[in-house]
């Protein structure tokens, strides 16, 4: 019994020794959540710092003039000025308003938008356009030839009709932009190839379905405006067998007639012939 005690008591130190040691090491759920919180608290300072900077620098450049491939104070185009803009946080962005239309991460909804994003725009004919989101559905850009740069609303029919959505880059600058502009539209490039000959074998295959179906047609109209003319000579060619066996057993009266008139005629040459023997 005294035995037994005694290995209890063991096995109890030991338990506590061992609850301490861990103790020592451990770290709760609490202190791991307050420990991100205070990451992230730091990093959405250290963002909003150089979100604030962009936004300022480019607001000093309002009214500044549109010149095309101007990316100083002088005078910007629509992605030197974005370029302009960003380079004042430390970040380098490529340069085609193409390239930045592709960079970091899409944002789609206008909701999850943040002060800062890059904002992109394609039109058919114009091509591709960015600026800087500066909130409540509006941003700043330098748009076009004899304008300056302004903040325009999202709403604007022309920009609602040709936005693609806004692109958003870590500004710790850890993401090399360029390399990664041209990666991606590499990637584009590669895949709408690859699309194009998808639907050019696509439409080959369409189009000689459409040519088979076209002959088929054309045979068949063929073949049906054959078939009334055949019936009309073969009519024909029965009526005219039915009239001959019809008339085959019908005296022909203009033969008769003939007739008639070949024994009238040599009868009355016989009668003349016999009246000049009895004058003689």
């Amino acid at each position: 019994m005294q035995n037994r005690l005694k290995m209890c008591a063991l096995l109890m130190a030991f338990a506590f020794m061992f609850g301490c040691a861990g103790k020592k090491g451990y770290r709760s759920s609490d202190d791991t959540t307050a420990f991100h919180r205070s990451y992230q608290t730091a990093y959405n300072k250290t963002s909003s710092t150089e979100t604030g900077n962009i936004l300022k620098k480019a607001r000093s450049a309002l009214g500044t003039p549109y010149v095309r491939g101007g990316s100083g104070p002088d005078g910007f185009d629509c992605s030197g000025f974005v370029r302009w803009a960003y380079k004042s946080a430390g970040i380098t962005l490529p340069r085609s308003a193409r390239e930045q239309s592709r960079i970091g991460t899409p944002i789609t909804r206008l909701e999850d938008m943040r002060e800062g994003d890059i904002v992109a725009f394609r039109h058919p004919r114009r091509g591709y356009h960015t600026g800087i989101y500066v909130g409540e559905g509006k941003f700043i850009h330098s748009p076009r030839r004899r304008s300056s740069v302004r903040i325009t609303s999202l709403s604007d029919p022309y920009f609602n009709n040709t936005f693609l959505g806004a692109r958003r880059v870590a500004l710790d600058g850890s993401e090399d932009l360029i390399a990664q502009a041209r990666s991606r539209l590499n990637d584009y490039t590669e895949q709408k190839v690859l699309r194009d000959l998808k639907n050019k074998k696509k439409s080959s295959k369409n189009s000689n379905i459409k040519q088979t179906k076209r002959d088929k047609t054309q045979f068949v109209v063929m073949k049906d405006n054959k078939r009334p003319t055949s019936h009309v000579k073969t009519s024909a060619s029965a009526k005219t067998k039915k009239s001959a066996t019809t008339n085959r057993g019908k005296p022909d009266h203009k033969s008769k007639e003939n007739i008639v008139s070949d024994n009238t005629h040599a009868k009355s040459k016989h009668k003349n012939s016999r009246d000049k023997a009895k004058n003689s």
